[in-house]
């Protein structure tokens, strides 16, 4: 079972906004890396509820919905598990500037199926706001290998949405992508 379509189709259907985000996206914007799942970011709240996946339980996909605590960086996660283990996770944005990403997104040609990919300049937001390691590695290769200066103009129209951490991560992305590769 395809596991983009699958998830795709569901969401569709429940007629949640949805861009594909995470390892995807980038592949999608144009840089290969290496990555094991698929992620998705919606701003629709019954992803969080169990009988929103009905059919795809009724496929055999396991289906575990979580809220996210006050303090986590999302508002919730259904963690989708495919036979042979393979992981979707579709989180619930849980800040306004999240759900102006998924607004903005473009429809892009991934895996055969026309899905909505943040633009650059907003997957790097979301990359900022990870702030994992691969995250920030993510986003200054994006920069890097984007036109710069429209990425930097594009970021900073957005980045004070985002916390001070994010702020700071910037900061960093910004110098080492300007370094030589």
């Amino acid at each position: 079972m395809a596991i983009l379509e699958s998830v795709a189709a569901a969401l569709d259907a429940l007629g949640a906004p949805f861009a594909l985000i995470g390892g995807r996206a980038v592949i999608a914007r144009g840089y290969i890396r290496a990555t094991l799942d698929y992620d998705f970011l919606t701003s629709d709240r019954r992803v969080l509820d169990a009988a929103s996946w009905t059919t795809l339980a009724a496929a055999g996909i396991g289906v575990d919905c979580r809220r996210g605590a006050f303090d986590d960086p999302i508002a919730g996660v259904t963690r989708l598990t495919f036979p042979g283990g393979e992981q979707a996770d579709v989180l619930l944005a849980k800040w306004r500037w999240e759900a102006a990403v998924i607004e903005r997104a473009e429809p892009v040609m991934v895996e055969g199926r026309t899905i909505r990919v943040p633009r650059t300049g907003d997957l790097i937001l979301l990359k900022l706001a990870a702030g994992g390691v691969i995250d920030l590695q993510d986003a200054t290769i994006l920069l890097r290998h984007g036109n710069r200066e429209e990425l930097i103009a594009d970021v900073e129209r957005y980045v004070a949405d985002l916390d001070r951490d994010a702020h700071a991560a910037w900061v960093r992305v910004r110098a080492d992508s300007a370094l030589p590769r």
